[in-house]
């Protein structure tokens, strides 16, 4: 019984099948390990940019008006109307505003001094009993609230954050610790008086009108019943002559 022995050509292309079975599939795990090495990256950049953004927006934020003034006009006047303005209780000084910026004045006269100014539209300046504080009304957050700062124009802090309303007349309460403002949402809506504590919060509210809807209801039966009157009394009047 003769073996028959396997040929050195035999040999050799099994050995050369092998060797590329081998290389493909080392190559095909090589690709599929940078393809995933590649997508972990991607990943890690997105990740990268979204704290970036995250960055960016609370940069904003705190930056408050995105406005930027395009130029600068100056002028010079020794008058004003429409004026908001208060006495300090020493009775020294005038605060008032000005086409959106806040100004100190001595009371005997002089030159007015700007205690703030800027893309932010000021008004409304109110000393507090003391003397210490001004509280005033701004919108350098992007809506209209309540501000205080020191007569100087420092110290400046943001008593009220809301982003939906607007204020009219703040005014101190005695003890200088709240402050009182009339507030309605933008619109035709109903002024309320609100207090808010000097060192911020949400506020509470003092007062509650009736809704826009019963003043109407209220207002056509008032000229409803006047009618009814004038008609009544030119009936009573024709009766009798």
């Amino acid at each position: 019984m003769s073996v028959k022995q396997p040929s050195l050509r035999g040999l050799t292309a099994r050995f050369v099948v092998v060797a590329i079975f081998l290389g493909v599939t080392f190559a095909g795990a090589t690709a599929l390990n940078s393809s995933a090495k590649r997508q972990d990256a991607a990943e890690q950049d997105k990740q990268e940019e979204k704290k970036d953004e995250k960055k960016e927006e609370k940069k904003d934020e705190k930056k408050g008006l995105p406005l930027k003034s395009d130029r600068k006009i100056e002028f010079t006047t020794d008058e004003g109307t429409w004026l908001s303005l208060d006495v300090s209780p020493d009775g020294k000084t005038i605060v008032f505003e000005l086409v959106g910026d806040i100004f100190t004045l001595p009371i005997g006269g002089g030159p007015a001094k700007l205690i703030s100014g800027g893309m932010a539209f000021d008004s409304q300046p109110k000393f507090s009993p003391d003397g210490k504080w001004i509280a005033f009304l701004s919108d350098r957050e992007g809506s209209e609230n309540i501000w205080i700062m020191h007569p100087d124009g420092a110290g400046v802090k943001q008593v009220s954050k809301d982003p939906n309303n607007e204020f009219t007349s703040p005014s101190w309460a005695p003890d200088g610790k709240y402050i009182f403002v009339s507030k309605a949402q933008f619109g035709i809506g109903s002024s309320e008086i609100w207090m808010y504590h000097v060192d911020g919060g949400s506020g509470v509210q003092i007062t509650k009108s009736k809704p826009a809807w019963w003043h109407r209801l209220t207002g056509n039966i008032s000229t409803t019943l006047r009618s009814w009157a004038l008609c009544l009394t030119i009936s009573s009047f024709r009766r009798g002559t």
